[in-house]
C-alpha cells in the first residue's frame, strides 16, 4: 500500500458528542476523497464507567488505566462492542463511509497475554502498590494480514478495545495501546489521539497547551506530576510509537467544523505534536 494510512484513536469522551461525531465523519469523507487510508480505533471509558455506576459496579483504576475484574469485564464487552462499535459504524453509514465495526477479538485481530500483577507507584498516594489488573490485556501480536486486505478494498475499520488470548479468553485493551500497536504494525504514517482535552495542557488544569513537546520533556513532566491520570498511558504509547519508527504523534481535541478536522489531521496545525528528534 502506498497511500498514506492514518490512525485514529477516538476517546469516550468525544464519543458522548454528537456534533463532534458528526462533523469527524464529514472530514473523514474528504480525507477518504483524497485517498487516505484511515484506521479509527476507539474507547468507552466515560460509558463504562456510568453503566458500572448504575449496575453497582465498583470503578476502580490506577494512574489512569482500568482494573478489569469479572463484573467489569462483562460491562466493558457489552459497551465498547455493543453500544459505541456499533453507533460509530451506523454514523460513518449515513456519512456513506464503507465502515467496518471489529474488536480485537475478530480473526485475533489483537492476539494478548493477560497483563502480570505489576509493582506500581501510585501518583495519587505516592504509595508502592502491588496491583492485579485482572482480565486485561498486554499486546502479544497484530493480525496485520486482516487490516492490510481491509484497507486495500477501501474499507474503513473501526475497532473496539477487546482482545482475545489463544484460550479463547476475552481482555480489556487500553485503547491507546490498541491504536499504537496497530499504527506500529501497519506502519502508519500519523497516529492521531483525540481526546476530551486540546493537546498536553502547560500545566495543570491551565488553557494553555504545547503545540510541540520532545518525548523526554513530556516523560519528565510525568516524573514531576505535571502530567497526571489518562494523559499518562497515552504519552507511554506515544513512546512506543516513537521507537518502533511512527516519527510524529499527534493528540488533539475536538471540533465543530470540517475544516479544523481537516487541518488537524493533515497539517497537524492543531493539539500537541510529539516527537522524538529533530522537529520536521
Amino acid at each position: 500500500m502506498k497511500k498514506d494510512i492514518l490512525v485514529i484513536k477516538l476517546g469516550g469522551q468525544f464519543v458522548l458528542n454528537n456534533a463532534w461525531i458528526s462533523s469527524f465523519m464529514k472530514a473523514l469523507t474528504n480525507l477518504l476523497e483524497k485517498g487516505y487510508l484511515v484506521v479509527i480505533v476507539h474507547g468507552g471509558g466515560p460509558q463504562a464507567d456510568d453503566m458500572q455506576k448504575k449496575l453497582g459496579i465498583p470503578v476502580k483504576k490506577i494512574n489512569g488505566r482500568r482494573i478489569t475484574d469479572k463484573d467489569t469485564l462483562m460491562v466493558v464487552k457489552m459497551i465498547y462492542k455493543g453500544t459505541i462499535n456499533t453507533e460509530l459504524v451506523t454514523e460513518a453509514l449515513k456519512h456513506q463511509i464503507p465502515a467496518i465495526g471489529l474488536s480485537g477479538i475478530d480473526a485475533k485481530l489483537a492476539l494478548v497475554s493477560r497483563r502480570p500483577k505489576k509493582k506500581i507507584t501510585n501518583q495519587k498516594t505516592g504509595n508502592t502498590e502491588t496491583v492485579d489488573f485482572c482480565y486485561v490485556g498486554d499486546i502479544e501480536t497484530i493480525n496485520k494480514d486482516l487490516l492490510v486486505y481491509l484497507l486495500e478494498k477501501n474499507y474503513v475499520p473501526i475497532i473496539a478495545c477487546l482482545g482475545v488470548d489463544q484460550n479463547g479468553q476475552i481482555y480489556n485493551i487500553n485503547a491507546d495501546s490498541l491504536a499504537t500497536a496497530i499504527a506500529c504494525k501497519i506502519k502508519a504514517n500519523k497516529l492521531i489521539f483525540i481526546t476530551n482535552v486540546n493537546g498536553v495542557q502547560k500545566t495543570n488544569g491551565s488553557s494553555q497547551y504545547f503545540h510541540k513537546l520532545k518525548l523526554d520533556e513530556a516523560k519528565n513532566m510525568i516524573a514531576k506530576k505535571k502530567i497526571t491520570d489518562g494523559m499518562i498511558p497515552k504519552i507511554e504509547n506515544v513512546e512506543t510509537a516513537i521507537k518502533n519508527g511512527i516519527k510524529k504523534v499527534q493528540i488533539v481535541g475536538a471540533f465543530h467544523k470540517k475544516d479544523q478536522w481537516l487541518e488537524a489531521f493533515i497539517n497537524q496545525s492543531y493539539g500537541t505534536v510529539i516527537y522524538g528528534g529533530n522537529y520536521e
